[in-house]
Order: structure tokens, then C-alpha cells, then sequence
């Protein structure tokens, strides 16, 4: 009888075991999944923040590669290679640049801060990008601030 008994007790404390096994499962599964989020919220939160400081110095050295003289090499190369990487991380975090000529205006993702003149039918394509825009997982970042034909 005494042995019933403690085979019973025994049962009951493993059903509280597995009772008490599966809480603390839940409840970690939980703990995980929002730390998760909260990690990926963060990881978001500092892209953004490199990407804000990185678009301005993509902008200078597009800028001055166009206005590079022949003497400057050496800076070129060095210059080249800085944007080279830039375009890596830009690749690799799914960023892309807004810069096509020769499209239809597009409200979403342009800005029109100027208008060109023209008699022919390229009325609302781009003349031209004035400052390039970005996209980051196709939400916009920056719009891209262009000319346009009218």
C-alpha cells in the first residue's frame, strides 16, 4: 500500500514537473520571440542611423568624382574605393538609389524643384536628378529632387 501511495505521489509530482516543464517552455518561447524583435527593431533603428549619415557623404563624393581634374589620381582612387564600399553596404541592406533620367515624373519617389520648357511631347519626364533619392526595402528614404520637362 505504502508503495501505491508513493507510485501516486510520484505521478502527481511528474504531472506537476511536466505542468510546470511546459510553463516555463511557453514562456521562454515568449522572452525569445520578443527579445527577437526588440534585437531586429534595434538592428533597424542603427541602419537607419548610419544610413542618415552615409547618404550625405554618398552625395559629396558623387559630386566631386564629376568635378575630379587629371592630377588627382591617387585622391580618385581612394575616393573611388570609399564609394565602392559605400555601394556594398547600400547593396547589402537592400538600398537603392532614385537616379533615372528619361522616366515619367513619379510623386512618390521624385520631387520636381524645377521645370524645363519643351514644345515636344516629354512633358513630365525627368530632365534631370539634382540630387539622387533613396529606397530602403522599397520605402522611401529620400526623394530624389529632379527637373523635369513641361
Amino acid at each position: 500500500m505504502e508503495k501505491e501511495f508513493s507510485l501516486l505521489n510520484f505521478l502527481e509530482r511528474v504531472t506537476i514537473l511536466e505542468e510546470k516543464f511546459f510553463f516555463f517552455i511557453t514562456n521562454a518561447k515568449k522572452i525569445y520571440k520578443h527579445n527577437l524583435e526588440e534585437f531586429n527593431n534595434l538592428k533597424e533603428s542603427l541602419i537607419n542611423n548610419i544610413l542618415s549619415e552615409l547618404i550625405p557623404i554618398t552625395d559629396t563624393l558623387e559630386m566631386f568624382s564629376k568635378n575630379f581634374t587629371s592630377n588627382q589620381n591617387n585622391e580618385i582612387e581612394i575616393l573611388v574605393l570609399i564609394f565602392k564600399l559605400i555601394k556594398k553596404f547600400f547593396l547589402k541592406f537592400n538600398i537603392k538609389q532614385i537616379s533615372k533620367i528619361g522616366i515619367l515624373f513619379n510623386p512618390e519617389i521624385h520631387e520636381a524643384i524645377g521645370i524645363y520648357p519643351t514644345e515636344s511631347n516629354k512633358k513630365g519626364i525627368i530632365k534631370s536628378i539634382l540630387q539622387t533619392g533613396y529606397t530602403k526595402n522599397g520605402i522611401l528614404i529620400r526623394p530624389a529632387l529632379v527637373v523635369i520637362y513641361n
